[in-house]
């Protein structure tokens, strides 16, 4: 026990900061100290997690790694520099090591290394560091690792992970090398046999998948290959993965007929623990096949087809899965009616079906579904029946218990009759709410016609995920309402940032009668994305703390009667979409960040705002306290840096946007 004080505090003194891990001292006994677990009377575990301890993974390996009984070490988010192949000693003892989302350095044959220097090490997280650096082919194999997790690093050739599926080297049955930047096409795996989970989503690998990939892994439960380059057929030999739980091969990869969605039922598949099935945002044609949920004892929870060619009617046997919880069919060419079938199947939280050709009425069966449905989106097809066109009308004021909700992330309230306040409460769900791997990064579109008023419905914000430009552009909204602007961005969530707490990142308000001013509290919720409150009746100054929504991508404040300036903080925003139109703001534009890239639009009819892009201001435009910093004498040069540059960054977001859209 006394070794174990002496490695801990010698650790703690190595940092830089000493108000860190303040419990760590002989006054304590070990077992005490933070983070501190034992078995008997020594280290078995130590957890910090989120705290800046800043140190240099020399220290973590000549003190914390030396601990004698040490099982498990968890130091995410901590800041950790270095190189992993600096590795002084490790203790027979460690099972699990996790060191993601740091600063640390290596190749992925120092990750070998690491792992093979901890004879018993079972699970390795190295996530969201900076490995991916030259390597060293002599390094050793990973021993008896189960659990690597390389994702979000800077791996970049398949020179590394061809290394990793050469025959030679033993696999561990739970592979990551999710977000990375792997060019080239994907190796054979060639040594797969106990392999069960490999994630090589979001990467930069293309050209066709060859025969023979997989056909070793027959152990194989979780694919997934989405967001890559892939083109050509799906895996040609995925029915041989016949244990397959989780498959995805989503976002704009393979085209044609899916093979496995037309030989499912066949004895020789046998797919019936296949628990998710996501074929999202791809090309796939031809009808859904019918034999998709033969087995009555189908495992299937979610499905997701949406974005895709599929054409003819939605199955009868779908209801078949009857453990099905999630079905998305939605930006489709699927006519025909509702299977009322749908309806039988007790657990299904959300139907989504929007942009398709579907036509009759909603089935009255899926009422049956009030305890379980969720989500029942149906918008953009040809229904017919009692269900009134147009918004839905609630009236009175926002319940103040929203802000007790544990699980709200996305609250859209807009275009109804809602009038009071905003509440304060809303602000509350910070902290409440676990991080979850699928709030990935998603993108988001919105259009906005405020000149047309009967289209402000659909003039909103839309979230979407691998949604093809093509796709969106066919909606029946683009071509009746005549939208004047459409705005892209993509919802980042830092992880690092949150400490594995997120709170509400998208809300919206809009079309609605609130008025009073906006709660100083919204400025908490620090995770927010997306605020749309335009056509209200708002009023007051705009906080000066909205600066600090570092997150914040989307802001609307339009057609409101906000009055004073722009607060100055609004300079450090990152905005990709902004609109203050018809306020009373007054006042000098701030001429910093983000708010010299956008155009007169966003600003017209405040009749006391001045300065870029609108006309420049004078004297009696210039509010008492809000004089601007520089001499009337250097205005005019001052002005046309700031229209350069302004036009040097729009210039290169549209190029930027174009490569993107090319690149998919």
């Amino acid at each position: 026990m006394a070794r174990d004080i002496d490695l801990l505090i010698s650790f703690k003194n190595s940092l830089s900061n000493p108000n860190l891990l303040s419990n760590w001292n002989h006054m304590h006994g070990v077992c005490e100290f933070q983070g501190v677990t034992c078995k008997g009377s020594h280290v078995s575990s130590l957890t910090i997690r989120g705290q800046p301890l800043e140190a240099d993974f020399n220290s973590v390996s000549a003190h914390l790694l030396s601990l004698g009984s040490l099982e498990s070490l968890s130091l995410h988010s901590t800041s950790l520099t270095g190189s992993i192949s600096s590795l002084a000693s490790c203790t027979m003892q460690l099972k699990e090591l996790d060191l993601s989302s740091n600063n640390l350095r290596g190749s992925i044959y120092d990750t070998a290394s690491l792992a093979a220097s901890c004879h018993s090490l079972e699970s390795l997280n190295l996530s969201n560091n900076y490995i991916g650096q030259a390597f060293n082919r002599s390094s050793p194999v990973f021993a008896h690792l189960k659990m690597l997790d390389l994702s979000t690093n800077k791996i970049t050739t398949t020179e590394d992970i061809q290394w990793l599926f050469d025959s030679k080297i033993w696999l561990p049955k739970h592979l990551d090398l999710s977000n990375n930047s792997i060019k080239g096409t994907i190796p054979k795996i060639t040594n797969c046999t106990s392999l069960q989970y490999l994630d090589l989503s979001s990467n930069q690998l293309n050209g066709t998948i060859p025969a023979g990939t997989f056909s070793g892994c027959l152990k194989l439960t979780y694919l997934n290959l989405s967001s890559n380059h892939f083109t050509g057929m799906a895996p040609p030999d995925i029915e041989a993965c016949t244990n397959l739980i989780n498959l995805s091969l989503s976002k704009k990869i393979f085209s044609g007929v899916f093979p496995m969605l037309s030989m499912v039922a066949t004895p020789r598949l046998r797919l019936i623990s296949l628990e998710s099935l996501d074929l999202s945002a791809n090309r796939f044609s031809g009808p859904i096949p019918r034999p998709l949920c033969t087995y009555s004892v189908s495992r299937l929870e979610v499905l997701y087809l949406q974005d895709n060619y599929f054409t003819g009617t939605i199955p009868h046997s779908l209801c078949n899965c009857t453990n099905l919880v999630s079905l998305d069919l939605s930006l489709n060419f699927l006519f025909g009616s509702i299977p009322n079938s749908l309806g039988s199947l007790s657990n299904l939280k959300d139907i989504i079906m929007w942009q398709n050709n579907l036509h009759g009425e909603i089935p009255a069966e899926l009422s049956s579904l009030n305890k379980s449905l969720k989500n029942l989106v149906l918008d953009y097809n040809n229904l017919t029946g009692a269900i009134t066109d147009g918004n839905n009308s609630f009236i009175g004021s926002i319940p103040l218990e929203l802000g007790n909700c544990k699980d709200l992330v996305f609250l859209d309230l807009s275009s109804n009759q809602l009038n009071g306040s905003i509440p304060s409460s809303l602000a509350k769900q910070f902290g409440k709410i676990v991080w979850e791997k699928s709030l990935e990064p998603q993108q988001h579109v919105s259009f906005a016609n405020p000149e047309n008023s009967q289209c402000h419905s659909v003039g909103s914000t839309l979230e979407f995920d691998g949604i093809r430009m093509d796709d969106l552009m066919r909606l029946p909204s683009t071509q009746y309402c005549n939208f004047t602007r459409v705005y892209l961005g993509v919802t980042r969530i830092i992880d690092r940032y949150l400490n594995n707490n997120i709170s509400i990142i998208f809300l919206d308000l809009s079309y609605n009668q609130l008025e009073g001013p906006m709660p100083i509290e919204i400025s908490t919720i620090k995770n927010l994305i997306v605020l749309n409150l335009k056509h209200n009746r708002l009023s007051g100054p705009l906080p000066q703390e909205l600066g600090g929504l570092i997150q914040l991508s989307l802001l609307d404040l339009s057609h409101n009667t906000f009055e004073g300036s722009i607060p100055s903080s609004f300079s450090v925003l990152s905005l990709t979409t902004l609109d203050l139109s018809n306020n009373r703001l007054s006042g000098p534009i701030p001429e910093l960040g983000s708010l010299i890239t956008f155009l007169e639009y966003v600003f017209e009819n405040n009749s006391g705002l001045c300065g870029l892009p609108l006309p420049p201001c004078n004297d009696s435009s210039i509010p008492k306290g809000d004089v601007p910093q520089q001499s009337s004498t250097n205005h005019g040069s001052s002005q046309g840096w700031w229209i350069a540059l302004g036009l040097l960054i729009f210039i290169f977001s549209i190029i930027g946007f174009i490569i993107g859209q090319f690149l998919r």
